[in-house]
């Protein structure tokens, strides 16, 4: 017998290159990373959603019911449980290591923890799965131009497809 679908709203703070959208977003039991790697639907729905520019991230420009965002788009994703993420496709059956991380991007520099089954390779880490994005925990991100926008997060997803670079760093 096949589960159905539960869907569930949850809160997410997204970045893109101009812009700091919040808002809604409906997921599934795979979570938000499940509909970030359905390769069939190209953005995200976001309710509720607020718009403000990263220049000025406390000062809202737009509010609107229903705001959709294209997913190639998106440089990272600031979300509050673990639980949201959704399942991971590796088994529980390898030994998970932690890395701490200082991950750059064209407009973010991001710190958090990097949960990696086996050796930190750079390679590999870069080009593992179907999904875009890597989950950093326990994460900060800040634009390097704008120091008003400085996010800590839980979690913080990242775009793996702008990544300028990413390097272990020691525990602080």
């Amino acid at each position: 017998m096949v589960q159905p679908l539960i869907s569930r709203n949850i809160s997410a703070e997204f970045l893109t290159f101009n812009h700091y959208i919040f808002g809604q977003v409906k997921v599934s039991n795979t979570g938000l990373m499940g509909a970030l790697a359905d390769v069939h639907i190209s953005h995200i729905e976001i309710n509720d959603a607020s718009i403000a520019r990263i220049l000025k991230p406390d000062k809202v420009t737009n509010y609107v019911e229903t705001h959709y965002l294209v997913k190639k788009q998106i440089f990272a994703i600031c979300i509050a449980k673990r639980e949201y993420v959704g399942s991971s496709a590796r088994t529980s059956y390898n030994r998970v290591f932690q890395y701490p991380v200082f991950i750059t991007t064209p407009v973010y520099e991001i710190q958090g923890t990097l949960e990696w089954t086996g050796r930190f390779e750079f390679p590999v880490i870069m080009s593992d799965g179907s999904n875009p994005f890597l989950t950093l925990y326990d994460a900060k991100i800040n634009a390097v131009l704008f120091p008003a926008l400085a996010i800590e997060s839980p979690i913080i997803l990242v775009n793996r497809n702008y990544v300028d670079s990413l390097s272990t760093v020691k525990a602080s």
